[in-house]
């Protein structure tokens, strides 16, 4: 499955009441992936992630990032060709650690 095809399927199940749910749901989503390594790490905790509890994180990040971009009529391909053409120009300028946006 590609990016497109993915965002196609993923608005489907876009069944919310509220037009800012993708917004703040992708927040809340992404903060969950995060705190599945940051929690451990900050505490001290020996736990080891599982695979599968990645997956269902980082699937409810992709979700929210899909519709968000799909409502917005972007093609979730082209984010990911820019993001790669940005990083790229900054590979090649040497500013890929630098701090900013435009860079």
């Amino acid at each position: 499955m590609n990016f497109n095809e993915y965002q196609e399927q993923a608005e489907a199940f876009a069944t919310y009441d509220n037009v800012f749910y993708p917004y703040a749901s992708l927040m809340i989503e992404a903060g969950e992936l995060v705190d599945l390594f940051v929690k451990p790490l900050l505490r001290g905790d020996v736990k080891v992630v599982s695979k599968e509890e990645v997956i269902a994180e980082a699937g409810d990040v992709l979700w929210n990032l899909a519709v968000l971009l799909k409502k917005n009529n972007i093609a979730f391909e082209d984010v990911a060709i820019y993001n790669i053409e940005k990083l790229t120009g900054r590979l090649e300028r040497g500013t890929i650690r630098g701090d900013g946006g435009n860079r």
